[in-house]
């Protein structure tokens, strides 16, 4: 299978290009320091429309230091977009499909985090091309999810060898617009090397009370296995008392009813098919809400990002797995 992977804009004439989002996302689970993050370079709206957006975030919770990094946003005409790249000013994510690498950068010293990092793949892709509905719209995606990493942040002062962490990439295109009926309930829990790495996915709506089944997927080295459909069950309890870090703030003082969003304080899965077992119990510690508009329209979406632990025990080809890791998992309504 190719590890070719390319940004996917509307081609003219597109009807819904206005609803295009494209976006590069790397997670970064630094099991020494505890620091759980992402960056992220992402484009909303048509390319060719000058009200369209592209966004940067570079964002790390580091125990004892809290959430550092910030969100950057720039018109899509003064970003710098390739055919698998989108770097802004401070912040930065390709892909070198030449080399087969992943390159994301930050240099946010006003926030206290600088971060250069390469990554390479530790598994196969997990790549799902058909679109999937989303509200009224569609999304597709294609996910690495173990990476290997290499470079360093510099956390409010403080120096983190990443070369132990554990890394997460994965690449989302679709048509769809924000502050429509729609969600989704996303997470990726990573053991420390060589160790299971799983991530969980379901589309909701909005107020997640209705969703698709969930898929799980488990890569233990080059093996993988995945759970759909009855076989998985995604369960999300408790709120969640710690109080989100809001980006940006222009955008979030305008939406006050949503300062304390009910979010969860446990996520559990348990995959069971007959044959293999999985369960994991994943609790947050902290989280940050991204606040996402429609460029060209009025809409807003809510990302909240929750940085935390989790525990996994699994019978997986007759063997036994337990341990602890580092997870993110994404709540967006």
């Amino acid at each position: 299978m190719s590890s070719i992977d390319l940004l996917r804009p509307p081609p003219p004439y597109d009807p819904r290009a206005a609803e295009y989002k494209d976006w590069l996302h790397l997670n970064v689970l630094d099991h020494g320091s505890g620091a759980v993050g992402l960056v992220n370079a992402s484009v909303h709206g048509d390319p060719r429309d000058e009200r369209s957006r592209a966004v940067g975030a570079a964002l790390l919770h580091v125990p004892g230091e809290g959430w550092l990094g910030n969100l950057e946003v720039l018109g899509v005409d003064e970003a710098a977009v390739g055919g698998a790249s989108v770097a802004l000013e401070h912040v930065a994510v390709a892909r070198d499909n030449e080399r087969g690498r992943i390159l994301a950068s930050a240099d946010l010293p006003d926030d206290e985090l600088r971060l250069e990092v390469t990554a390479t793949p530790a598994s196969r892709p997990l790549p799902v091309e058909l679109p999937l509905p989303l509200g009224s719209g569609w999304i597709s995606w294609y996910a690495l999810p173990r990476i290997e990493l290499s470079g360093t942040a510099i956390a409010a002062g403080r120096r983190l060898d990443l070369a132990g962490a554990s890394g997460y990439h994965d690449h989302n295109w679709g048509r769809w617009r924000w502050g429509d009926d729609l969600g989704w309930e996303w997470g990726c829990f990573l053991a420390p090397a060589p160790g299971p790495a799983f991530v969980v996915a379901r589309t909701t709506d909005r107020e997640h009370e209705r969703g698709s089944p969930p898929l799980l997927t488990v890569d233990v080295g080059p093996a993988r296995r995945s759970f759909a459909g009855a076989a998985v069950e995604l369960a999300l309890d408790g709120m969640l008392e710690a109080e989100p870090r809001r980006l940006p703030g222009a955008m979030a003082a305008l939406h006050q009813d949503r300062a304390l969003p009910r979010l969860p304080a446990r996520a559990r899965v348990r995959a069971d098919d007959g044959r293999d077992l999985v369960e994991l119990e994943f609790h947050p510690r902290a989280c940050v809400q991204i606040v996402a508009a429609e460029p060209a329209s009025r809409g807003y979406g809510f990302l909240h990002e929750l940085a935390g632990d989790f525990a996994y025990a699994c019978r997986l080809g007759g063997s036994l797995l337990h341990g602890r890791g580092l997870a993110v998992f994404e709540y967006v309504c």
